[in-house]
């Protein structure tokens, strides 16, 4: 039998929660392990129990089975010690959107506008830069094209 199956036949029989160092001492003990072998799988049992869902930590390393607790009415705290859970949220989710919709609305055109006209005063610079730039690619050009006549003339 798998060791995660004994523990939870362990802590079935014994029908109250157990800290892992006595869970795992039971086990080594039904299994006849040496010393060694189990120090080699103490990680690994720990490991099975704490992703199998039929376990269930309580907090300082203390385990039990997660049939013995509603589990809807039970919430596990990060630091793992475990208290009842607060009624669930039902109010309204309108509410919600009708406080980020009063965010926006508060928002002040005005804010928009002046945004906007600064956008048009940076376009317009860019549009004379370029416009500049154009017409003295152009007089280069030009320049060019005076200077290759000249040269066909001759």
């Amino acid at each position: 039998m798998a060791m995660v199956d004994l523990a939870y036949r362990i802590l079935n029989e014994s029908k109250k929660p157990a800290y892992y160092r006595d869970l795992y001492k039971q086990l080594t003990e039904m299994k006849n392990m040496s010393e060694s072998e189990a120090m080699d799988m103490i990680a690994q049992v720990y490991t099975e129990i704490n992703l199998d869902g039929r376990f269930i930590c309580l907090g300082d390393n203390l385990w039990g089975l997660k049939r013995w607790y509603l589990v809807e009415t039970q919430e596990e705290s990060a630091e793992g010690s475990f208290r009842g859970k607060f009624a669930l949220d039902d109010d309204d989710d309108y509410e919600d959107e009708e406080e980020l919709e009063e965010e926006y609305d508060e928002l002040d055109d005005d804010d928009i506008e002046a945004s906007d006209d600064e956008h048009d005063d940076l376009d317009a610079d860019y549009d004379e830069d370029a416009d500049e730039e154009f017409e003295s690619a152009l007089e280069d050009e030009d320049l060019d094209t005076e200077d290759e006549d000249e040269e066909l003339d001759m």
